[in-house]
């Protein structure tokens, strides 16, 4: 089985739900169709420990708080673009399977205690990851040139969410590095990104993951470093698996620093 997620192309986001206008910008799309390929799943099996990705590297805090330059977007623009502060400038994207998983984003009213949020609706078709339906995810590129944004000055992420009523509530929270990404050309096995499992409510929630907290799915990827490599860091992803009606929103992604 083919990895996939590489070839690029763009297309533009229309926010038909704004209350007011606001001008699209381009919608960077990152997905690649390889074959029968997957993003977040390998038949490879698990691998050995990559010179990246030691923990002594990693910024450790008793508490946490939003960074003071940490905003990566509260989308109160109504654009597709992250904030553009502390050398980030990427943008927004989607991917699905090539099983027929569907994925609509948009920003729209109304946000976490705000105006704006990024909306995201569709269904997944049920499945098997390492057959393709490995089901869709919403994604934040963190820069549009080069590949690696250096966050090592950071101690993670944090974003709020909820789901709407009839909607699944499980989904995967991951960050992209050099280990875990086919771009950061190391990975045999790639797409097993450090992150966590979360289970939205109706509510909106904060959720915070540091990077000494984030992990590897168990069983496969290669290589499985020990840590997250927070100094070559390429995306977030959030991730629906296969066979889910979801209907989820997403505010106010910022990078975390201690207290």
């Amino acid at each position: 089985m083919l990895d996939q997620f590489r070839a690029t192309r763009a297309f533009r986001l229309t926010l038909s739900t704004l209350s007011f206008a606001a001008k699209s910008l381009p919608l960077l799309l990152a997905v690649s169709i390889a074959g029968t390929g997957c993003i977040g799943v390998s038949a490879k099996p698990a691998g050995s420990t990559a010179s990246l990705g030691s923990p002594d590297a990693l910024k450790r805090c008793r508490s946490v708080r939003p960074a003071d330059d940490g905003a990566i977007d509260d989308l109160e623009d109504g654009d597709n673009q992250i904030t553009k502060t502390a050398g980030r400038d990427g943008y927004w994207w989607s991917a699905a399977d090539p099983n027929g998983s569907k994925i609509e984003m948009q920003t729209a009213e109304p946000g976490a205690n705000s105006e704006m949020a990024m909306h995201m609706t569709g269904k997944t078709v049920p499945g098997k990851p390492e057959e393709g339906s490995w089901g869709v995810q919403l994604g934040v590129n963190f820069v549009t040139e080069g590949t690696f944004y250096n966050a090592s000055k950071y101690a993670g992420i944090a974003f709020k969410a909820k789901a709407g009523p009839d909607s699944a509530r499980a989904f995967r929270f991951k960050i992209a590095d050099i280990n875990t990404h086919q771009d950061g050309k190391i990975c045999k096995a790639c797409w097993n990104h450090f992150g966590k499992d979360i289970t939205l409510t109706p509510d909106w929630k904060e959720y915070r993951l540091t990077f000494s907290a984030a992990e590897q799915e168990p069983g496969w990827g290669d290589p499985r470093p020990t840590a997250i490599t927070p100094s070559k860091l390429i995306a977030l992803n959030w991730q629906v698996g296969p066979g889910q009606n979801y209907d989820i929103w997403i505010d106010d992604v910022t990078f975390l620093d201690c207290e």
